[in-house]
């Protein structure tokens, strides 16, 4: 197996930029509304060290952790809320661009239960969308067990007004980005281009988002949704397993190496 076109394999690359910074976009806007302004050495440490913190828990919920590490003082619940809000914008990117795949993919991989599967998704979008969009709106009840929590929620509330529409359009954008890679990468070791493939890598993304994963940024659940997918596209196995490696270490094993840098030297710095 070898990489027939070279153009497509640095073409992943170029898009490395674009992905992460789409997702600095998310966190800056997550900081303006909070009236934060730093400096974008800091801001792009921090978003560096969340892909670390991320990445070594489970579903990479954990990217708030290391954000926090460069903000004191209570400002950090409304960052976390924020980032945890961020992190649904972008699931539900997952599971909408998924459901649209399901309607082209359904009548190779699910040959009977094909519509079944487009209703169960459409309906857990819907739950979803419906959730997402009516978080920042809905008016808390007021329980003594929420006490100081509850004025934090209320004002995440009236930040996450700002938020709906901005983080949402952006995951999308950064959804496309990342599948476009995994796109490019099978393309580069001579897979050709048709709308199934596509439609397989969105419902490869979909599979491995709903199935838990605990360390790694999904690392192997992704490749063996991958085989049970795209083998119905892609006849060489081994391109799938490479395509799906590559594209984890480039998107991930090597920003959250960064992210250790950054991590390591503030620790360094607070110990000094």
């Amino acid at each position: 197996m070898n990489i027939e076109s070279f153009y497509f394999f640095i073409l992943v690359f170029f898009l490395l930029p674009l992905n992460w910074g789409i997702e600095l976009l998310k966190w800056q806007r997550i900081l303006k509304v909070n009236k934060i302004y730093i400096v974008s050495n800091t801001l792009i440490q921090s978003l560096f060290s969340g892909v670390t913190t991320g990445i070594i828990t489970p579903n990479r919920i954990g990217n708030f952790i290391g954000r926090m590490l460069f903000f004191k003082g209570k400002i950090r619940g409304q960052l976390i809320l924020g980032t945890l809000y961020s992190n649904f914008a972008q699931f539900l990117s997952t599971i909408t661009f998924g459901a649209i795949s399901i309607i082209w993919f359904h009548e190779v991989l699910f040959s009977t239960y094909g519509e079944l599967a487009t209703y169960i998704s459409c309906i857990i979008l819907l739950i979803g969308l419906t959730f997402y969009f009516v978080i920042p709106y809905v008016s808390l009840p007021s329980l003594k067990f929420l006490n100081k929590k509850e004025n934090l929620l209320k004002h995440f509330q009236v930040n996450a007004r700002q938020l709906v529409f901005p983080l949402f359009y952006l995951s999308s954008l950064r959804y496309l980005i990342f599948s476009f890679q995994f796109l490019l990468m099978l393309m580069a070791f001579g897979e050709p281009f048709s709308l199934l493939l596509l439609a397989g890598v969105f419902f490869t993304y979909l599979v491995s988002t709903l199935i838990p994963s605990f360390v790694f940024g999904k690392l192997l659940i992704r490749e063996t949704s991958g085989l049970v997918i795209l083998s119905f596209v892609v006849e060489n196995e081994m391109v799938i397993i490479v395509s799906s490696l590559l594209l984890w270490l480039i998107n991930l094993g090597i920003p959250s190496l960064i992210g250790m840098f950054f991590i390591f030297r503030k620790k360094f710095l607070l110990n000094a």
